[in-house]
């Protein structure tokens, strides 16, 4: 097989294998997804330059991409099959949260009585929301997909404010806790925060 077309399958490969669109991948790099698809059909190949980027962004050697072997097909199954694992963990991670959530609630039933418990029990599962981010986050940190860490952060954020701010008007005498919504206001620069940040120090370097 020519070389072109090797690497034009290669690229192709190790792109859904991160689980990446073609305009996504164009975005990173600040290329169309024109030239992507082009790549990855093998009309045009990207200069030595541009392929170390790629090898560096996808954590393979110059080698691997411009090599044609059976063991090439195996590696993304397995790396497939590793993605689907991950997904499977967190999913389990924020399912133990909410279980979490339901047994503090009928605990509180048992416990406190049904008529007193069952108006303020379902804050349990309200702060399970920020809780099932902040599980997610950590599993984001270590295994490193950026392209969720900023949504994350995000969703953590509204989410415990507005935990905040019901949990205040439930619990603070005379309703004044519901008087405490300017509280939103923070999350405005924590929003921008985010994503500056993420933007900052994690945005691959442009290619020309």
């Amino acid at each position: 097989m020519p070389i072109k077309l090797i690497v034009a399958h290669n690229l192709a490969e190790l792109r859904k294998s991160r689980g990446l669109t073609q305009g996504e991948l164009a975005e990173r790099f600040n290329y169309s997804d024109k030239s992507i698809s082009k790549w990855e059909h093998g009309d045009t190949m990207p200069d030595i330059e541009v392929l170390k980027q790629l090898c560096d962004f996808y954590g393979v050697t110059l080698d691997y991409l411009v090599t044609e072997n059976e063991q090439h097909h195996s590696d993304m199954l397995k790396e497939q099959t590793r993605m689907a694992n991950k997904w499977a963990i967190v999913a389990l991670s924020v399912s133990a949260v909410w279980l979490v959530s339901v047994v503090f609630f009928v605990m509180g039933q048992v416990l406190l009585g049904e008529a007193k418990w069952i108006h303020v029990g379902w804050i349990c599962f309200i702060w399970a929301v920020p809780a099932s981010f902040i599980v997610m986050l950590v599993f984001n940190g270590i295994w490193g997909k950026s392209k969720w860490r900023t949504f994350l952060a995000i969703g953590l954020t509204w989410s415990a404010l507005a935990c905040i701010y019901i949990t205040l008007g439930l619990f603070v005498e005379n309703g004044s806790g519901w008087k405490l919504w300017p509280i939103f206001l923070i999350g405005i620069p924590l929003t921008i925060a985010s994503i500056l940040w993420d933007h900052v120090l994690y945005k691959p370097k442009n290619v020309k």
